[in-house]
């Protein structure tokens, strides 16, 4: 077989394995004081969608699925707390707490369908880290266009407490900025990236006591 084939075959079966590693994302879903939080979500097919129980007794159940795709029923209890969903089908998908339904802890999530292997998405990947963090975070983006703009960090009922833009961090290195957290006390946050014309994504973090 000549070289070069199997040169260019070896190379898209690496990217095919990169790209669905680094698309495929975990999108964490709080179950507590008779909600869903977030309650909307936008992902992919091929994601997780995960609900972790924080208190109260309540269950993650199915309403509307598109066709083909998997009902589910689960409990959320101190026993059972966590549930995933993985996704595989495109389409809207609702869900329901069944014994406090009738009092709106309902959700829903899209989810869109993958399309190929986008080499942008495999080359400039964004991460955001510690976690847990103390009082600092740093995000780091691939390429010198980033692809997020703006920051938005969010308490575990879904008030947002901080925006940040990119562009007024400190500088730490080539791609590689500071979030000064200091002042947030300790718990669980949604730390939400936008902006860019890249599709918005949603990191759960918590905060250590310090």
């Amino acid at each position: 077989m000549d070289k070069k084939l199997i040169f260019r075959t070896g190379f898209s079966v690496l990217l095919s394995i990169l790209f669905f590693t680094a698309s495929a994302a975990i999108h964490e879903v709080m179950v507590s004081s008779n909600q869903f939080n977030p309650n909307s979500l936008n992902v992919n097919v091929g994601d997780t969608v995960r609900f972790m129980w924080m208190n109260g007794s309540h269950t993650t159940t199915s309403v509307s699925i598109p066709v083909g795709a998997a009902t589910w029923d689960s409990p959320m209890t101190s026993s059972v707390s966590q549930f995933d969903y993985k996704v595989t089908v495109a389409g809207s998908y609702g869900y329901k707490c069944t014994p406090h339904a009738l009092g709106g802890m309902v959700g829903s999530f899209t989810a869109s369908g993958t399309t190929g292997i986008d080499l942008g998405d495999v080359i400039n990947l964004t991460s955001l880290y510690p976690n847990p963090f103390s009082n600092e975070l740093f995000i780091e983006q691939g390429n010198e266009q980033p692809e997020y703009t703006q920051i938005s960090i969010s308490d575990i009922l879904g008030k947002q407490i901080k925006s940040i833009t990119i562009e007024s961090l400190s500088v730490v290195s080539i791609g590689k900025r500071r979030i000064d957290v200091g002042e947030l006390p300790k718990g669980i946050y949604f730390v939400t990236l936008k902006g860019n014309g890249a599709k918005a994504k949603t990191i759960r973090l918590v905060k250590e006591g310090v």
